[in-house]
């Protein structure tokens, strides 16, 4: 996955002195290891509080949307709001069934927000854990050393997700390994998926098209003998996004009655993507659709980072409505039936997008009047 165009660091402070609550990732395999999140004055503010409503449809290919939003942490990392009221939001869940919170750090836990506003909706909420080039392989060695590591490293993975209660991981090792660690590779993904789905039932493990079974960093672009064996231990697997025309209908072939977990990658940037991302996203929905696979659209911020015209709610609308609606509802089939669906901002405005200058009434009084 590419690297994000402008990364906001998390604010440096000691977090286990009390101080505004914040959302951050873990940054090594000590800190992963030692269960210091845990010990954390910000871990209480960032456990979701909304139970999932629903579990993924088995009859039809699904929509994955994966964040990618300047590095992750932006205003979405002060749990308790901040005062930015141009910050980026995303509206449509409805067109969603699972959506991935990822940056570049080892351990990306979503912050609450995503959480418990997906689950209001019925998507489920993934966090990520990535390892990447010369750092990745180092961090591999120390952690694939033995099945008994391997292992461990999984459980306080699984441990993280059901604490704070979100609903799995995407698992994107971007680095070589070496060939004695692929056994060691498979047992951490194959144990992860065992034990979050027993402590997480309907949480889901979805492996990202890199590494191969091969220990070579070489994406395949579409489910084939050098991948399948690690989409054959979890619930599914991310395609990178530079497939070809007849990937998607490979890949189905090689799933069987798995098609579904195959999540075809769409860079919504257009880096590579097959038909050009941007505002013709569509193109490559379609062919999804006619193939019987899923989708998985990689960095929809793009509106957003990019300031397509006139204004980001505009063109974020113009994103979603005009240019996939159609194709999820028509091409992936009857999405989930919701209440109050948020379709456009024509009638309740910002209320539905989280984001504004007054959030509700406490015996008839208006409260909140700053920008939340």
């Amino acid at each position: 996955m590419p690297k994000p165009n402008d990364a906001e660091a998390v604010p440096l402070l000691d977090l286990s002195k009390p101080s505004t609550p914040i959302s951050f990732p873990i940054k090594s395999l000590q800190d992963l290891e030692s269960r210091s999140y845990f010990d954390s004055f910000h871990f209480q503010f960032n456990r979701s509080t909304v139970p999932l409503r629903g579990d993924l449809p088995n009859n039809r290919p699904r929509v994955l949307v994966c964040h990618d939003m300047k590095g992750g942490y932006v205003d979405d990392k002060w749990v308790q709001g901040c005062e930015n009221d141009a910050g980026y939001a995303i509206w449509h869940w409805y067109l969603m069934d699972v959506f991935v919170y990822f940056s570049h750090s080892l351990v990306t836990i979503p912050p609450p927000c995503w959480t418990n506003t997906a689950h209001r909706h019925g998507v489920k909420v993934l966090g990520t854990f990535i390892t990447e080039w010369d750092e990745g392989k180092t961090t591999c060695n120390e952690m694939l050393a033995t099945k008994e590591s391997a292992q461990m490293y999984a459980e306080r993975l699984a441990e993280l997700a059901t604490s704070l209660g979100f609903d799995g991981w995407l698992i994107n090792i971007e680095n070589e390994i070496d060939k004695e660690q692929v056994p060691n590779l498979m047992e951490f993904v194959s144990h992860l998926t065992k034990v979050l789905h027993l402590s997480t039932p309907g949480s889901l493990v979805i492996w990202y098209d890199s590494v191969t079974v091969h220990d070579h960093l070489k994406w395949q672009d579409h489910l084939n003998e050098k991948n399948k064996r690690f989409f054959d231990l979890c619930d599914g697997i991310f395609m990178n996004y530079t497939w070809k025309e007849s990937y998607p209908k490979l890949s189905a072939e090689v799933a069987g009655d798995r098609k579904y977990d195959v999540y075809m990658g769409i860079d919504v940037f257009g880096r590579g993507s097959f038909g050009g991302g941007q505002w013709t996203v569509d193109t490559a929905l379609d062919l999804l659709k006619r193939n019987n696979v899923s989708a998985a659209i990689f960095a929809p911020g793009w509106v957003y980072e990019t300031a397509q015209p006139p204004n980001f709610h505009t063109a974020q609308n113009k994103e979603c409505e005009v240019n996939w609606c159609t194709k999820i509802e028509e091409g992936f089939g009857e999405t989930k039936k919701r209440e109050s669906v948020p379709r456009n901002l024509s009638r309740t405005g910002l209320l539905r997008i989280g984001t504004g200058g007054r959030f509700g009434r406490e015996r008839g009084q208006l409260r909140g009047a700053t920008v939340w």
